[in-house]
């Protein structure tokens, strides 16, 4: 192209009074077929201390179980884009409210639930890794109480001592405690009920396991030292409406079945409900109660060292929008780290992690992500679990045109694939790749251009795009096609030879597309024009320019060529050239702190003797000087006169060309043009 030119302190003494009589653990009855779970397996790693879980669901609870993780259990951030890992399909009304999760000595996770606002059974599922759940069934646990109108809230605890697991709930049978008939609302009088399991498949008949004389739910058990065998606290909620109660309080108990004495105080405010407790990995060792502050639609909580003190830490929490009723745990690096994968970091596994069933997941993941075109959409966190509505979701999007080579879009699914089916030979990876590899080879226009969105040409989705790379990346992956590399081995001869021809055709495209400036190549702009190949300009704050970043992917690119011909060599000479006129020195950009802008921060250009080199995203073509510009689309030659939000949330400089200049090239002049340095 040629162009001339404060925490609050509250005390409540825990009154442990005498234990009440309760029944004794009934013995083992089945009542319910749910699903083999053998009781003995060699166990997992040990859960680590610090790696906070926290179980919960969102609105009425009908998408089902959502994950939240924190390191020191005040600041929580939701996991798989605070999407659903489960969606209820078990019950009386198929929700899951409520949803408490532990893990048992074989390293089993298991899952109970609130299935509805009326019935008389609960959900329970099983999980290896919080991922694959088994199939959830819905266990009747007060079908031998006809009158029984609700399980509200279960809980699951693993007794240690009897080397069972106790699963425990709140019921309302109408009559059965008529003294306080009167103390709920909307004929609600409920009590802890429980059941005894094993192995999952056999459970004890329910029965009462606390009754404090006051309606009570939402029941939750810890352990804590003391005693040869350690002691139980029972924290609950007196569920009194007349006169108001609704806080929590504790009982206990020398053995997780039972008895459990009398409550003690109430430790906090009222209009509280949905208590969870975990001792803190801290140098105190706390213990942190977390409670749902249901009417101010936030969480709260409160810690103790001794559980008798306490101190309210609501304000230090920072819990998932929407977060209700949950249950806190720990888990193990191992499981952390898989619930926390992203699809970004896809591409950095070692080579055996790709036949994993975790591979396999997010591979079929990409099949229903992938449009009818062949292609994939971009920005889109392709690792998520999805549910079944999300599947069911996509299946309907097929249709979709907003396949693209954006942000890394297609390619990278495409080198995906071909990773999980050479691990896999799931022949249904293959045939992805291929339709994907036809998508690549059918967009591709005649001049050797790629358009940044296919089908979609509307406004600047069509210009042949360098940005981010999109090109780039495309050509990358077909030269490697191209030249037999054993991961696409798999590729036919024909569809082998046609990736060859695309990249010599998208080479050609490149030639031209170079930006002469008074009679000198120089480099590219971030988008050309489909027809005239021209710089052309995308968003509002894209100008036409000489890009000093999309400009490094293609001339490394270019380097990549065996064998260059003359032209290819001047390019690449030309670029180099280019870069070491437009480098920037003694400055650097550094993010300053300024609690009055969105994100908590500016970004400065400042003086710096001292940095390194740096180069604009954006030159002006001819002045060579650097151009930044805001959504107003008015061209500046400052950083600070662009507004807040296009200064910290776009790319204005950057150092790839550094390595490109100090170890790229160097490499690539001693091989192909040993007799002329551009860099010097």
């Amino acid at each position: 192209m040629n162009h001339k030119h404060s925490p609050l302190i509250a005390a409540a003494t825990l009154l442990f009074l005498a234990q009440a009589s309760l029944p004794a653990t009934l013995g083992q009855r089945a009542i319910v077929p749910a699903g083999s779970q053998p009781q003995t397996r060699q166990a997992k790693t040990p859960a680590l201390p610090g790696n906070y879980l926290f179980a919960y669901f969102k609105d009425n609870g009908e998408d089902g179980l959502h994950l939240a993780w924190s390191r020191d259990g005040l600041k929580w951030q939701p996991l798989n884009e605070d999407k659903s890992y489960l969606t209820p399909a078990a019950g009386s009304q198929k929700l899951m409210r409520d949803p408490c999760i532990i893990q048992g000595p074989d390293g089993v996770f298991h899952l109970v639930w609130t299935t509805g606002w009326r019935g008389q059974d609960i959900g329970i599922a099983h999980s290896k890794d919080l991922i694959r759940w088994s199939e959830q069934k819905a266990i009747p646990v007060m079908a031998h109480e006809p009158a029984a109108l609700n399980c509200w809230a279960p809980e699951i605890f693993y007794d240690e001592a009897d080397r069972q697991y106790l699963i425990f709930w709140a019921t309302t049978i109408p009559g059965r405690f008529p003294a306080t008939d009167a103390s709920g609302n909307n004929g609600s009088n409920h009590r802890i009920y429980y059941v005894t399991t094993r192995d999952f498949v056999a459970y004890s008949q329910a029965a009462l396991f606390y009754d404090g004389g006051f309606n009570v739910i939402d029941a939750t058990i810890v352990k804590i030292a003391g005693g040869a065998a350690g002691r139980h606290v029972m924290i609950l909620k007196d569920e009194t409406q007349d006169p108001v109660k609704k806080n929590l309080r504790i009982a206990t108990s020398d053995k997780a079945a039972g008895p459990y004495g009398a409550a003690s105080a109430p430790f906090t405010i009222d209009w509280v409900e949905g208590p969870t407790a975990i001792k803190l990995n801290n140098e105190g060792g706390e213990w942190i109660v977390y409670y749902d502050m249901y009417r101010d639609h936030r969480y709260g909580a409160v810690k103790s060292h001794d559980l008798k003190n306490w101190e309210v830490v609501t304000g230090q929490l920072d819990f998932p929008r929407g977060a209700r009723h949950g249950t806190v745990f720990t888990v193990s690096d191992e499981v952390l780290a898989r619930l926390q994968f992203k699809w970004k970091d896809a591409l950095r596994q070692k080579p055996d992690w790709y036949g994993s069933d975790e591979a396999v997941r997010i591979a079929g993941n990409l099949l229903r992500y992938q449009r009818d075109s062949g292609g994939w959409p971009k920005n889109t966190e392709m690792a998520v679990v999805l549910s079944e509505q999300q599947q069911a979701e996509l299946s309907q999007q097929k249709r979709q045109t907003d396949s693209t080579i954006d942000n890394g879009a297609t390619y990278t699914q495409m080198a995906f694939l071909a990773r999980v089916f050479n691990a896999t030979s799931q022949a249904r990876f293959k045939e992805s790749f291929i339709k994907g590899l036809d998508y690549l080879l059918r967009a591709q226009y005649d001049n050797g251009g790629w358009p940044q969105f296919y089908p979609d040409l509307t406004g600047y989705y069509k210009h042949i795009t360098f940005n981010d790379d999109a090109m780039i990346g495309v050509m990358t992956l077909l030269r490697e096609i191209a030249r037999k590399h054993p991961a696409y081995a798999f590729v036919d001869e024909e569809r082998r030879a046609r990736a060859g021809r695309a990249v010599g055709k998208g080479i050609e495209c490149i030639l031209k597309t170079q930006i002469v400036v008074n009679g000198k190549r120089t480099v590219w702009c971030a988008q050309h024009d489909e027809v005239t190949l021209e710089p052309a300009p995308a968003r509002a704050y894209e100008k036409i320019s000489l890009s000093g970043g999309e400009s490094v992917g293609i001339v490394r690119f270019l380097m990549g060529i065996d064998r260059p011909n003359a032209q290819v060599v001047e390019a690449i000479q030309s670029a180099i050239a280019w870069f070491e006129q437009a480098k920037l020195t003694g400055l650097k950009v550094i993010e300053q702190p300024d609690a009055s802008l969105p994100r908590g921060y500016d970004r400065v250009v400042v003086p710096d003797a001292q940095a390194a080199p740096l180069w604009a995203r954006f030159y002006e073509i001819g002045a060579n000087r650097p151009i930044f510009c805001g959504r107003d689309g008015v061209i500046k030659y400052s950083l600070a006169e662009i507004e807040p939000e296009r200064r910290t949330g776009y790319s204005w400089y950057g150092n790839a060309a550094a390595a490109l200049l100090a170890k790229d090239y160097p490499a690539w002049q001693k091989k192909w043009s040993a007799t002329k340095n551009a860099a010097r």
